[in-house]
C-alpha cells in the first residue's frame, strides 16, 4: 500500500511545508514577533517570534501529517481504507497548513481578514468533504466513527457511517452559511463549538441505538 501512495505522500508532505517558502519570500516584510494565537473574536492575543511561525508551525503540521499517514498504513484493516478515504487523509494536513499559515501571514501584513470566520468556513468545507467520504470507509481502527458497537458489527458500521456522513454534511453546510450571516465572531465560534458536539455525539448515540435494536454480532 505504501508503494502505491508514496508519490502522493511525498507531494503532500512538500505542500505541507510550502508555507516555509512563502515565509522566506515575505521575510523582510513580516513583523517580528508575529501573531500565533487568536481569540474567538478573530483577534490576535498571542505572539511569538517570526522564525517560530515561519518554520515551526509548518514543521509541526508535517509531523502530524506523517503520524496520520503512518497510523493509517499500519492499521490491521488498512485494506478497508484503501483508495479515496486514504487520499483524503493525505490531503487534509497540506490543505490546513497552507490555509492557516496563509491567513497568519496575511494578518501579520495588515490585511483585514477575520481569522475566525475564515477558519470556520474552511472547517465547514472539511466537514462536507468528510461527510461524503465516511460512508465509503470500511471497518478500520484509524478513520471513522469507531464505536465498539460499530467495530464489532459491519452492519452497524455501515449504518452509523451513512448516518454520520449526513450529519457531517449538514453541520458543514450550516457552518459555512453561518460564517456569512453571523456578524459576531464570538457568537459564531460558540455556535460552531455546539455543532462540533452535535456532529461528534449523534453518530455515537445512533450506533448505540442500532446496537440495542439489532444486537451485537459476535466475530
Amino acid at each position: 500500500m505504501i508503494k502505491k501512495y508514496l508519490p502522493t505522500l511525498i507531494i503532500t508532505a512538500l505542500l505541507t511545508v510550502l508555507p516555509i517558502a512563502f515565509g522566506l519570500f515575505l521575510w523582510s516584510r513580516l513583523p517580528d514577533p508575529m501573531p500565533s494565537h487568536f481569540n474567538s473574536a478573530g483577534e490576535a492575543d498571542g505572539f511569538t517570534s517570526k522564525a517560530f511561525v515561519v518554520f515551526a508551525l509548518p514543521a509541526a503540521m508535517l509531523l502530524v501529517h506523517i503520524v496520520c499517514a503512518a497510523v493509517t498504513l499500519m492499521d490491521p484493516k488498512r485494506k478497508n481504507i484503501d483508495g479515496k478515504p486514504f487520499l483524503m487523509v493525505l490531503w487534509i494536513c497540506p490543505a490546513m497548513s497552507i490555509l492557516v499559515n496563509g491567513m497568519v501571514y496575511a494578518y501579520a501584513l495588515g490585511k483585514k481578514i477575520n481569522i475566525t470566520t475564515c477558519v470556520l468556513i474552511g472547517c465547514g468545507i472539511l466537514f462536507i468533504i468528510l461527510g461524503n467520504y465516511l460512508p465509503k470507509c470500511g471497518q478500520n481502527y484509524s478513520i471513522g466513527i469507531k464505536t465498539p458497537w460499530a467495530l464489532n458489527d459491519e452492519d452497524n458500521w455501515r449504518a452509523t457511517h451513512r448516518f454520520g456522513g449526513k450529519v457531517f454534511v449538514a453541520v458543514g453546510v450550516i457552518t459555512v452559511i453561518l460564517a456569512f450571516i453571523v456578524t459576531s465572531s464570538s457568537v459564531l465560534f460558540w455556535v460552531y463549538f455546539a455543532l462540533m458536539i452535535l456532529a461528534s455525539a449523534t453518530p455515537m448515540v445512533y450506533s448505540y441505538i442500532y446496537y440495542l435494536r439489532h444486537g451485537k454480532k459476535e466475530d
